[in-house]
């Protein structure tokens, strides 16, 4: 059995280039959008989910001063970035740690960015929130998730689950 064992290390990019002084982030939430459904039959209530639907997404940094990323990330435009993580793993059958390598892309734009706290002798803690319309999962190399908010997409393990809406619409 394989058991994950935590985080290792990552980088965040844009363009290419490593997004130096970047601390902490907090990926986004996928929450679909609901509709309570009642009546007959139902005992009760029940929470549906709508095809293909999400609440907005946002993505949240903190950075370790006010680098150039913070500057660079808080133009209000959309950022395409890149992170990358080494996750590790113990696989109980060979009895070693593996590595693997989990990449997301977001296309990102600031929705409000803070210089953090400025106090003699500490640390600084600037930081930025990010809505998110794009957002994609990669698990060594294998892409098990992409939401483009924009263009109708919306799949999850390798199954196009907003196929059926741009179908209706007359997209497809």
């Amino acid at each position: 059995m394989i058991y994950p064992n935590g985080h290792v290390e990552y980088l965040m990019y844009k363009n290419g280039g490593p997004l130096i002084g970047v601390v902490k982030v907090t990926m986004p939430t996928v929450k679909y959008k609901t509709v309570t459904a009642t009546g007959a039959g139902l005992m009760g209530d029940i929470t549906i989910p709508l095809s293909g639907m999400i609440e907005a997404m946002t993505f949240n940094i903190q950075f370790s001063s006010v680098t150039d990323a913070v500057v660079e990330l808080g133009s209000n435009e959309w950022h395409d970035v890149s992170l990358y993580a080494a996750d590790q793993y113990f696989n109980s059958v060979t009895r070693k740690e593996e590595l693997e390598q989990n990449r997301f892309e977001m296309s990102i734009r600031p929705t409000e960015f803070s210089a953090g706290t400025i106090a003699t002798a500490s640390a600084a803690d600037a930081s930025g929130v990010y809505s998110v319309c794009r957002y994609a999962v990669y698990k060594n190399g294998d892409k098990v998730i992409e939401i483009d908010q924009f263009n109708q997409v919306h799949e999850a393990n390798h199954v196009d689950c907003a196929a059926a809406v741009r179908k209706a619409l007359g997209m497809i």
